[in-house]
């Protein structure tokens, strides 16, 4: 696989930056290890009443529209909402992906202001961006209405599995795939036909797939978000299960290829959290050269050339840049708050805070992250002190 060069970062501890990178994959696993650490869609009907490829197609849909609201009311209301819809979908096709989204689609009064919404048995659901959501809603469904995919992106992920599966890149395949499924919108409205001769061409596909290759860390958090969880968690349980509704005969084969793909070509999914000056300018403020790095980048583009310097000459451990994403969970838990006096990375570690009991739940991970996981002591790394007196940041 081939990614394009960029600026070598200027790192001035190499050792605490590995002891950075290995911290945080210690908090990864305990993430998604456990299911109580993640969210799930509030489907509308039994889970039962749906397929896999149904699950996975509602969770997509909820990932697009979840922009800059609280996620709880994505997974709740809007997963309500695009799961019926989905259901409707997928097992009506006398009626256009058109007509299917305007079922669920209306618009109303707020005050004497005119706005949009989602809607499905009367829950209704208005993500921030909800016009241009619908736009990315509609061109998705719309691509996947192709006889080939027959209204299931399983069909359509399987599709560029079985054509690239040679190749050590594929899983950055599977994602530009994707981005083009949704977000490759022309004059910002959707066209199908055009992006049905994208994928069906391979001289356009490569085309695309450089200009995803060299955009890959920019603006792309939703796409990141699903491609990891299928790949780690409760989605990947969903999204092997699903490979084996639309692909009988070669599912275990195309399973074991998607289970073996590498997770460091996943990106860091940028957000507010892993961008936060409190964050990154206390955590590698002795580590790396702060004023170096072009004002314009960030953390996902930082992280990944980070993991290119190291990756191949030192032991970095099971870490790679997505996992960078726990602080979602850490930020504002802990720096948002100052809990510097009992922060892993602080002057005193986990000391004050670790009482190592087997029987019990790990109290660093859960104040930390709200993580629940039972303790582990023997070989802790982090009762080992791999984390203290890293961060420069203190309570002021």
């Amino acid at each position: 696989m081939t990614r394009p060069r960029i600026k070598e970062i200027i790192i001035k501890d190499e050792t605490a930056l590995i002891k950075i990178f290995k911290t945080i994959s210690w908090l990864d696993d305990k993430r998604w290890n456990v299911e109580n650490n993640y969210n799930f869609v509030n489907f509308s009907r039994d889970e039962d009443d749906l397929t896999n490829c149904e699950k996975i197609l509602t969770h997509w849909v909820c990932y697009i529209t979840d922009r800059q609201m609280p996620f709880e009311i994505v997974w709740d209301k809007g997963g309500y909402v695009f799961s019926e819809l989905i259901y409707e979908y997928s097992r009506d096709n006398k009626l256009s992906p058109e007509d299917i989204l305007a079922n669920h689609y209306e618009k109303y009064k707020d005050g004497q202001k005119e706005q949009f919404r989602f809607k499905s048995d009367g829950v209704t659901f208005a993500s921030r961006y909800v016009t241009d959501d619908y736009k990315n809603i509609l061109q998705t469904l719309k691509v996947l209405n192709h006889q080939k995919y027959n209204r299931n992106i399983i069909a359509y992920i399987v599709d560029i599995m079985e054509r690239f599966q040679g190749k050590d890149d594929l899983l950055i395949r599977v994602a530009c795939g994707l981005h083009l499924l949704t977000y490759q919108l022309e004059n910002k409205k959707a066209n199908n036909e055009k992006i049905i001769t994208i994928i069906e061409d391979d001289e356009k596909f490569e085309s695309k797939l450089e200009e995803f290759k060299r955009t890959s860390t920019n603006g792309k958090k939703r796409l990141w978000c699903c491609v990891r969880d299928y790949k780690k968690g409760l989605y990947h349980e969903i999204f092997t299960k699903a490979v084996r509704e639309v692909s009988h005969s070669n599912a275990e084969e195309l399973i074991n290829i998607w289970k073996n793909l590498p997770m460091d070509q996943i990106e860091l999914p940028g957000d507010v959290w892993n961008n936060s000056p409190l964050f990154r300018n206390n955590l590698f403020a002795k580590v790396l050269d702060l004023e170096d790095i072009p004002k314009t980048w960030g953390m996902p583009r930082i992280i990944r050339e980070l993991y290119v310097q190291l990756n191949s000459k030192k032991e970095i451990g099971y870490f790679y840049p997505e996992q960078f994403d726990i602080t979602f969970d850490f930020v504002p838990r802990m720096c948002n708050k100052k809990l510097c006096n009992v922060c892993l990375f602080g002057k005193n570690g986990v000391e004050s805070i670790c009482i190592p009991t087997e029987d019990k739940y790990c109290p660093v991970a859960l104040l930390s992250c709200g993580y629940v996981f039972r303790c582990k002591r023997d070989g802790c790394i982090l009762k080992e002190g791999i984390s203290r007196r890293i961060c420069e940041g203190g309570l002021r």
